[in-house]
């Protein structure tokens, strides 16, 4: 049975952001969020005993963030407790639900872990949740103390320093092995576990669940529709049905290449419409068969299914017997709004540090990995280009994704990304299709 926030030392709660916030984190999915909190030091399942420790641990740390949060907003902003609670409070309550902030804030439990980053803090509620905060707020702020209040609380709470320490000698073996020369393991099966345990379940957050929970009784195969899809290299409808100044507020964002003269725009929407609808997982068997075809781009709206698509072909691999899958090639879903945080932060340089040392399902034995993807027995799997917001940054990106497949000429390659922000020229000179 999950216990609810109230339970877990949030009761008392001393203002009102935090009497309207932190509670409503008790309904429904609370152990999935002590999962994707602590995600980075507790690996496979988490047992009861150490489960209610945790739950215990996120209550207070959520508390001391939300708490650190408003003392900005009303001492350093001077606002009143009913202007936070009127413009900040949904926001704050979203805020607390962000993946990337769960795993910010859950990377203060490491034992290494003397800061995190505030401008990674502001990022995240700048291009989620905005406006950005008022003047005198201070992010920075904000993240020393925090990292403070990690670090008093883990001092505190004898129960929660054994299970860190417990999982911190793990990770000390790891990397004294790696030193030493020792391989790690390339445990196939530990991988096929931890897919089916990240994407498996459909994502039904949004849905009411007090009435009947969803949560872990549809499977993401049981309900999948693969969709059909048209090769489009230079016309882009959705792009050039938009209102004219939508446009050109885009390009000025730097989301949208340069404005096509009519005639050529008749004559890519020609050819567009002209190219035959097929199944995209026709399409995507393509790229094993055909030499020319290894690198694909998968464009679609918000809500299409282009992550449950990347989802569904890994959970195809991950639910193959064990001895099948030796000789199959493994996928690698890449969350890139996942990378892009790790690299900014410093966990990681690229996407091979990222796959061995990264915010990641599973770590495979880096050697082993470097031959299967030398010999090409490997999908790359890149999601959401789009979310990688910040026009530089995505460029980053790119060039890594272009790095990574000069590297490893062999491999098979699919990006995704929303159409409206895709600039197609850097991925198409590369031969992505």
């Amino acid at each position: 049975m999950v216990e609810p926030l109230t339970t877990l030392g949030v009761s008392v709660l001393g203002s009102l952001v935090l009497k309207e916030v932190l509670p409503e984190l008790g309904k429904g999915a609370l152990e999935d969020y002590v999962k994707d909190f602590f995600k980075d030091f507790i690996k496979g399942k988490i047992p009861s005993a150490n489960n209610s420790v945790l739950q215990q641990a996120l209550g207070k740390t959520l508390q001391q963030f939300v708490k650190l949060i408003e003392l900005e907003l009303e001492y350093k902003c001077d606002l009143s407790g009913a202007e936070i609670r009127d413009n900040y409070q949904v926001r704050i309550k979203g805020f607390l639900k962000n993946e990337q902030l769960k795993s910010l804030l859950g990377s203060a439990f490491g034992y290494d872990c003397h800061a995190i980053e505030g401008k990674q803090l502001a990022l995240i509620w700048r291009q989620h949740y905005p406006p950005a905060m008022p003047a005198g707020f201070n992010w920075h702020r904000v993240a020393t103390k925090y990292v403070e209040a990690v670090k008093d609380l883990i001092k505190q709470l004898p129960e929660l320093r054994e299970i860190l320490e417990l999982e911190t000698l793990q990770v000390v073996a790891e990397q004294t092995k790696a030193i030493a020369g020792i391989p790690t393991d390339f445990n196939l099966e530990a991988y096929q576990e931890g897919l089916q345990e990240r994407y498996a379940n459909l994502n039904l957050d949004s849905l009411d669940a007090s009435v009947y929970d969803y949560r872990e009784k549809l499977k993401v195969w049981q309900v999948f529709v693969p969709q059909y899809v048209r090769q489009c290299q230079e016309f882009l409808p959705q792009v050039y049905e938009i209102p004219k100044e939508h446009q050109r507020q885009l390009r000025q964002s730097d989301q949208l290449e340069a404005e096509v003269d009519p005639a050529a725009w008749e004559r890519y929407k020609e050819i567009y419409y002209q190219q035959p609808i097929r199944p995209i997982l026709e399409v995507v068997s393509e790229i094993w068969s055909d030499e020319s075809y290894r690198y694909l781009v998968i464009l679609g709206d918000p809500g299409s299914g282009k992550s449950m698509l990347l989802q569904y072909l890994a959970l195809n691999w991950a639910r193959s017997p064990l001895d099948n899958v030796i000789e199959l090639r493994i996928p690698l879903l890449i969350e890139l709004r996942t990378y892009i945080l790790d690299r900014n932060t410093g966990g990681c340089k690229d996407l091979l540090e990222f796959l061995d040392k990264g915010n990641v399902i599973c770590r495979l034995n880096p050697h082993r990995l470097q031959e299967r993807l030398k010999a090409g027995k490997v999908l790359v799997m890149f999601d959401g280009l789009d979310e990688v917001f910040e026009p530089r940054q995505r460029d980053k990106v790119i060039t890594d994704i272009h790095r990574f497949t000069n590297e490893y000429p062999k491999v098979r390659v699919i990006v995704t990304s929303r159409i409206i922000g895709y600039k197609p020229q850097r991925l198409r000179d590369a031969e992505y299709r």
